[in-house]
């Protein structure tokens, strides 16, 4: 990966983090779902990154992380996130502004710059969106549901939100969907609609790819 160009390196590198997030949520991909979410075209990339065993692909296209590969998305992982905790931390930057951010700082950040900043921030564990920094005693709560899978009544308390996109994140917390937030499922509606909710006295309702976004700990 380290002889691509720096374009094509940092497309590698959102790759890796792209599975990283995927295999965090419990989800996959296929290179053609990779490519549509990232807008790739180029196969070069891909390619590097099979040739140095970081990512496998099976026979039904299904991409995945191989433990090498594993190993380099977290560190990629913990500097993005630290990234953007320095940006709402430090520099006052909107919470939903600080991933989009990120991506574009990420890939010039040091190992020695990241030291200083986890130092300079106390150490974090999570970042703004609740999601763990790896590396840190954090770890996504082996309780933790989206709320697209929980049944009628699953209480719980707001986790982690794994939606990057400005807008979503923009309407949760006008609803005040946000990390550590206590939240009532009151129900599922059927035939795939909408997710009803209830956060202290107020109702709402969250089409079920938004919902799936929203992780909430039963044990909190």
């Amino acid at each position: 990966m380290d002889s691509l160009l720096p374009s094509a390196r940092e497309t590698a590198e959102m790759i890796l983090l792209t599975l990283a997030r995927a295999e965090e949520n419990g989800a996959t991909l296929t290179r053609d779902g990779l490519a549509r979410e990232l807008n790739v075209s180029s196969a070069l990339p891909l390619q590097s990154l099979s040739a140095e065993s970081l990512i496998a692909l099976d026979a039904t296209g299904t991409l995945s992380l191989t433990p090498a590969g594993r190993e380099r998305a977290r560190a990629l992982l913990r500097r993005h996130r630290l990234v953007e905790r320095h940006l709402t931390d430090v520099l006052g930057l909107d919470w939903t502004r600080a991933h989009e951010q990120a991506d574009q700082l990420e890939h010039t950040v040091s190992a020695a710059e990241e030291a200083a900043l986890s130092a300079q921030l106390g150490n974090p564990d999570t970042c703004p969106h609740g999601n763990p920094i790896p590396g840190t005693r954090a770890a996504a709560p082996t309780a933790a549901r989206s709320l697209a899978e929980c049944a009628a009544q699953t209480r719980g308390v707001i986790a982690r939100i794994s939606t990057e996109t400005p807008d979503a994140l923009r309407h949760l917390a006008t609803l005040g969907l946000l990390p550590n937030v206590a939240v009532v499922v009151e129900n599922q509606a059927p035939f795939g609609g909408p997710v009803l909710v209830r956060v202290g006295h107020s109702h709402y309702a969250l089409g079920r790819d938004l919902a799936a976004r929203i992780w909430i700990d039963l044990n909190r």
